[in-house]
C-alpha cells in the first residue's frame, strides 16, 4: 500500500471515529445542556431530568424531534411545583442560548402535553404569601378545596370554614369556586361568598416555566393538585 492509499485509509478512518462520536455523544451533550437551561428557569435547586430524540447534525441546527422534561421540586415565579412532566415534539432550540445554557434555549414548541403537581402544603403556603390566609389549614381531598383559618377578606380579617372546587379560569390560572362558607359560624349564601373570596383569586398562577403553556385541567386528589397542560405554538 503506497503512501497515497495509507492515507486515504487515516482520513476515512478519522471520519468515521468522528461521525460515530458525533451520533454517539450528541443526545448526551444536548440533555446536558438542556438540563442546564431548564434548571436556570427556576428558582432553588430544581431536579431535572432530560431525554432527547434528535439526530446529530441537531446541535447545529436545533431541531429536535422529541424531548421529554422531568422537573421536580422547582421554584416558578412565586408557587413551588412538585413535579413538572412535559412530553414535547417539534422542538426547537437555539444552539448558542443553549451552549450558553441560557433559560430561553427553547424558542419553539410545536406540540406537547403534560402535567403539574403541587403539594398541599405548598399551595397553601402559596395562599399565604400571596393571598392573607392566616393560621389556616388547606385540605386537598376527593375533588374538594378546604381552607380554615383566618382569612383577610378586603381589609377585614375574619375566621372562616370554606369548601371549594378549583376551577380552570385562563390559559395559565386556577379559580377557587366557593360551594360552603362559614363567617365566625354564620352560614354565607354562595353567591355572596364568591364575591367575599375573590380577592383570593387566582388561588394558582403558572409563571416563570420553561416553554408557554396552558391550562387544560385541573383535578383535586389525594393532597395534591394537579394541572393537565398542552403546549404548542398558540399557547
Amino acid at each position: 500500500m503506497n503512501a497515497r492509499s495509507r492515507l486515504a485509509v487515516w482520513l476515512f478512518t478519522a471520519l468515521a471515529v468522528v461521525v460515530i462520536l458525533a451520533v454517539a455523544l450528541a443526545p448526551t451533550v444536548l440533555s446536558w445542556r438542556l438540563r442546564m437551561a431548564v434548571a436556570r428557569s427556576f428558582a432553588g435547586s430544581p431536579q431535572v431530568s432530560v431525554q432527547v430524540n434528535a439526530p446529530p447534525w441537531a446541535i447545529v441546527t436545533g431541531a429536535l424531534d422529541r424531548l421529554n422534561l422531568d422537573v421536580r421540586r422547582a421554584i416558578a415565579g412565586r408557587l413551588t411545583i412538585e413535579q413538572l412532566s412535559l412530553r414535547l415534539e417539534d422542538v426547537k432550540v437555539d444552539p448558542g442560548r443553549l451552549l450558553r445554557g441560557d433559560a430561553s434555549a427553547i424558542t419553539r414548541v410545536g406540540r406537547g402535553e403534560g402535567e403539574v403537581t403541587l403539594a398541599q402544603e405548598d399551595v397553601q403556603a402559596f395562599l399565604a404569601s400571596a393571598k392573607g390566609v392566616r393560621r389556616a389549614v388547606l385540605r386537598l381531598d376527593a375533588g374538594v378545596i378546604t381552607i380554615e383559618g383566618d382569612v383577610r377578606l378586603g381589609a377585614v380579617d375574619l375566621r372562616v370554614r370554606m369548601e371549594g372546587r378549583l376551577v380552570v379560569a385562563s390559559p395559565t390560572t386556577v379559580d377557587l369556586y366557593v360551594q360552603t362558607l362559614t363567617v365566625s359560624g354564620v352560614q354565607i349564601p354562595r353567591e355572596i361568598g364568591s364575591v367575599l373570596v375573590s380577592s383570593l383569586n387566582p388561588l394558582i398562577a403558572l409563571e416563570g416555566m420553561p416553554v408557554a403553556m396552558r391550562i387544560e385541567s385541573v383535578a383535586v386528589e389525594g393532597g395534591q393538585v394537579r394541572l393537565s397542560v398542552r403546549i404548542g405554538e398558540t399557547s
